[in-house]
């Protein structure tokens, strides 16, 4: 099933205008699990302003997938929350934005490397590999300012603390925030300026 998300009109959201860019949201084997997460998605989509983390234009809604970025953002039906599958959505969006910039990247990643020696990962506290998390620093770094600028600071850090993957990433992002800040900045992120 395909339901496409078209914001061409100007929508509003406490007296603010904005234009959302066309959001073409698809799910995979057209559950009803994933009919409901496709519906709270566009009105995540109608609800706040993400165009600036709009970087790839196609969602798949999949029922047992674990959330990824590349070749098509893939969110899960794990999130039935707004504000938890608005932070998936801008998570595996901000992948696509640090794609973008393969040295910064690798620069951010040797200097994170230089500090974390030892960081987890195939497990639930870091990713899949250790390159892997180092590069979540980044991503969850700029997820973690995202929703400060979306939702508060309070409801931000609460929404991190909360997570259950990734829990050594997401502990050093709101921890040593003014220090992964400074790296990820240093690196010409500069997704929220």
């Amino acid at each position: 099933m395909k339901i496409l998300i078209l914001f061409s009109l100007l929508l509003s959201s406490c007296g603010n205008h904005f234009q959302t860019p066309e959001i073409e949201i698809t799910t995979k084997n057209n559950s009803e699990r994933e009919q409901k997460v496709a519906a709270l998605l566009a009105e995540v989509l109608a609800e706040y302003d993400l165009s600036k983390w709009a970087f790839t234009h196609k969602v798949i809604i999949e029922q047992k997938a674990i959330p990824h970025s590349h070749p098509v953002l893939t969110l899960s039906t794990r999130s039935t929350d707004k504000i938890d599958l608005m932070s998936v959505y801008l998570h595996e969006q901000i992948h696509w934005y640090v794609d973008k910039y393969p040295e910064a990247e690798k620069n951010a990643i040797n200097t994170f490397k230089a500090k974390y020696k030892d960081v987890p990962y195939k497990n639930k506290a870091g990713a899949r590999s250790e390159y892997s998390t180092y590069l979540h620093l980044i991503v969850c770094y700029l997820e973690y300012q995202s929703m400060i600028a979306l939702i508060g600071r309070q409801k931000a850090k609460q929404l991190m603390w909360n997570q259950t993957h990734y829990t050594w990433i997401y502990n050093k992002v709101v921890e040593e925030e003014a220090y992964i800040g400074q790296i990820v900045q240093a690196n010409g992120f500069d997704l929220l300026d």
